[in-house]
């Protein structure tokens, strides 16, 4: 009878852990009820630890809140979940926010927080006056609105932009004793919600032998040759 003993004992073993070495749902319980039981015979921490004591009233539970604002703002807490800027004095050169990735949860880069580069400030653009022009080796150069362009059907993407110059700390000669905020500050993710080039590329008629476009913002850093007159055009690096 000795054998079929040593086979039960080594099967028990075996049945504690169960498949990819998880544990065995019933050794679990049947640890979790001898744990109890030693807690109840006063073995293992104290009884006092294992019952909570009553939750002070702290002061903002005993008064009425702040008034709802018509735009939220992140909370004072909040405050040091900020960008790092790399001009913070606002010299004419280009500035980069970097997005504080150590400081943020999920994937999702609130608005706020998302990195920027600039050459030439943030400007200030009138949407009632602002247009897209689409023109170059098409049948129909067009002329839109932001009103006409929310006409056309739009899709929403959720995607990572990085600057090319993201990680370049990491090439450094000397190791860097950095944050991931100033190493890898200047990627960030958000959902973009627009219409899709293509949409408006087929509107105008894109001549089969174009091969490439330029892209030019409403800032003053723009790529059209330099007018007569006209002095800081682009504001160099």
């Amino acid at each position: 009878m000795a054998k079929p003993k040593s086979h039960n004992a080594r099967a028990q073993a075996l049945e504690a852990a169960a498949g990819n070495g998880l544990i065995d749902r019933r050794a679990l319980l049947g640890r979790g009820m001898v744990f109890a039981g030693a807690i109840s015979a006063g073995i293992g921490p104290s009884s006092a630890a294992a019952g909570a004591e009553p939750l002070a009233e702290d002061p903002w539970s005993l008064e009425v809140g702040d008034p709802m604002p018509l735009y939220q703002v992140p909370s004072k807490f909040e405050a040091k979940v900020a960008r790092t800027l790399s001009n913070p004095n606002h010299e004419p050169r280009n500035s980069h926010a970097r997005t504080p990735h150590h400081l943020l949860d999920g994937t999702t880069t609130p608005n706020g927080l998302h990195f920027a580069i600039n050459h030439a400030g943030v400007p200030n653009v009138d949407p009632d006056k602002h247009r897209l022009v689409i023109h170059g080796l098409v049948k129909r150069p067009l002329e839109f609105t932001l009103e006409s362009l929310s006409r056309y059907p739009m899709v929403s993407r959720v995607s990572f932009v990085e600057c090319g110059g993201n990680s370049a700390p990491m090439f450094s000669p000397e190791p860097m004793q950095e944050s991931v905020q100033a190493l890898h500050g200047l990627a960030s993710c958000a959902e973009w919600t627009g219409i899709k080039l293509s949409t408006l590329l087929e509107e105008t008629g894109v001549d089969p032998t174009a091969k490439w476009f330029i892209a030019e913002g409403a800032d003053l850093a723009t790529f059209e040759p330099q007018r007569a007159g006209e002095k800081g055009r682009w504001m160099t690096p």
